[in-house]
């Protein structure tokens, strides 16, 4: 996919990942779709090889090509996406573990480290996260809990409910529990070292590997990260960091201006979102998954001949991209009450 000389905004579709812990049934969030032939834990909205736009290029692919027109990044010279959207389906628990910084992935040729944070959209009673180690829990106790398969107990896990909001530097031990549905926004790296899997079986009947030998040299019992304090329902600033800034957009039968400049990567929590030109507001039709130039020139006078962009409409559980070499006065637009994550990257970020 070509970016024009000012780019238009593009959908990327979502690849459904399968994990032994995920679900089956998707379709109060991916409308259409049926039973899952095995259980699909995650779904990555922005991976290298997301189809982007309506000619099926990778997002990676669209990247290479027109860097500078979709990042506006001067001093990111990396060849993928630096950051990963997703949304995660955990049935059952998952293991504890933990993600390097880019220091330690660098040095073991593991490329870059893996800072993340949760943002839960739909939570069971009952269901908890755990981050940090307990107060009391020595390392030494923690490392021998694993071995054991009994690491999870040493976890601090605190109950979770829509609208809750978890960062997750590197180096923070957690484990998520069952009956959540949350979205996560990290670095683009699937650098997971596992501390305990409770003796899980994988595909294969084995237990599924740990990572000791990395995973304890990372680790810290409180790495800084833990559930945020602000209003579930509260809509701003969620997380601002040295890899992404994120913020959440309540919009009900209202628009939000996008600031022009900068990509805006826009994660749909709800149907009835659409991106639009501020002028183009009275317009009511939407094209799901890309944008297209409509004539507006009939009746008009020569002079006054224009072209203008139709709403690109967003479907649940998907991404939208904003390019930053896009024109100013693009918007996101909800009809009814619409909730949307908008990732941002900050203008010194380096690949």
């Amino acid at each position: 996919m070509q970016l024009e000389k000012q780019a238009l905004p593009f959908c990327v579709q979502p690849r459904f990942v399968p994990r032994l812990w995920g679900v089956r049934e998707l379709g109060e969030i991916y409308r259409g779709r049926k039973q899952e032939a095995e259980p699909i834990g995650e779904t990555w909205l922005t991976a290298n090889d997301c189809a982007a736009g309506a000619e099926g290029e990778s997002l990676q692919q669209v990247l290479s090509r027109d860097r500078d027109q979709l990042m506006g990044l001067p001093r990111y010279a990396g060849d993928d996406f630096p950051v990963l959207v997703k949304f995660l389906f955990p049935a059952d628990r998952l293991s504890v573990q933990v993600h390097p910084g880019d220091d330690y992935a660098g040095r073991h040729g593991l490329g870059r480290g893996k800072t993340e944070m949760w943002h839960v959209l739909a939570a069971q009673p009952g269901a908890r996260l755990g981050v940090n180690l307990r107060p009391e829990v020595k390392m030494a106790e923690f490392a021998a809990a694993c071995r054991a398969g009994r690491g999870a107990e040493c976890l601090e896990w605190q109950s979770a409910r829509a609208g809750d909001t978890f960062y997750i530097p590197a180096g923070t031990i957690h484990a998520i529990g069952p009956g959540l549905v949350i979205c996560e926004i990290q670095q683009q790296s699937d650098n997971t070292f596992r501390l305990d899997d409770y003796g899980r079986l994988g595909a294969d009947g084995r237990p599924r590997q740990l990572h000791w030998e990395h995973g304890f040299a990372v680790a810290r019992p409180h790495a800084g990260g833990g559930k945020l304090n602000r209003d579930a329902q509260a809509e701003g600033l969620l997380v601002n960091c040295r890899y992404f800034r994120v913020e959440k957009y309540r919009l009900e039968n209202t628009s939000q201006p996008l600031a022009p400049g900068k990509m805006h990567v826009l994660a749909a929590l709800t149907e009835g979102l659409r991106l639009e030109k501020a002028s183009r507001s009275a317009i009511a039709s939407d094209s799901p998954g890309r944008s297209k130039t409509v004539s507006m020139s009939a009746g008009k006078p020569e002079a006054a001949m224009e072209s203008h962009v139709s709403p690109l409409g967003l479907t649940r559980g998907s991404c939208a991209v904003l390019p930053a070499g896009s024109a100013a006065g693009w918007e996101l637009a909800g009809r009814g009450l619409c909730l949307c994550l908008d990732v941002t990257l900050p203008a010194n970020l380096e690949g």
